[in-house]
């Protein structure tokens, strides 16, 4: 009997313990970049969560970076550009437009926040 009821203990535990907790997830977001900013302008992801971004650049040449993530694509006026990471920091993060873009360029930028 002691043997069945150490058994249910370890399965509840075992059970339990997946039930609570958060499974990562694949997160695709759609963004687009245009003189000059990125919609959408913040991002919110769980911790662990995969993030492909598909990015299309509207208007002309621009760039995305996300230093924490060691990301810099270029985004090719008209092109879709598919930018895939594992969300495994947590906190707030800017991504920025790497390619100059006009005077406008330096103040493009969003936050990425994994919670």
């Amino acid at each position: 009997m002691k043997k069945w009821i150490g058994l249910v203990s370890v399965l509840l535990l075992v059970f339990g313990y997946a039930a609570g907790a958060s499974a990562a997830e694949t997160r695709v977001i759609k963004m687009t970049a245009e003189k000059y900013h990125f919609t959408p302008e913040t991002i919110t992801v769980n911790l662990g969560d995969t993030v492909v971004l598909e990015v299309t650049a509207i208007d002309s040449e621009h760039g995305f970076g996300l230093s924490a993530f060691d990301i810099d694509k270029d985004l090719p006026p008209g092109k879709t550009v598919r930018i895939e990471f594992v969300a495994d920091k947590k906190g707030e993060f800017t991504f920025k437009c790497t390619h100059f873009c006009g005077w406008g360029h330096f103040w493009m930028d969003g936050k990425l926040i994994v919670s």
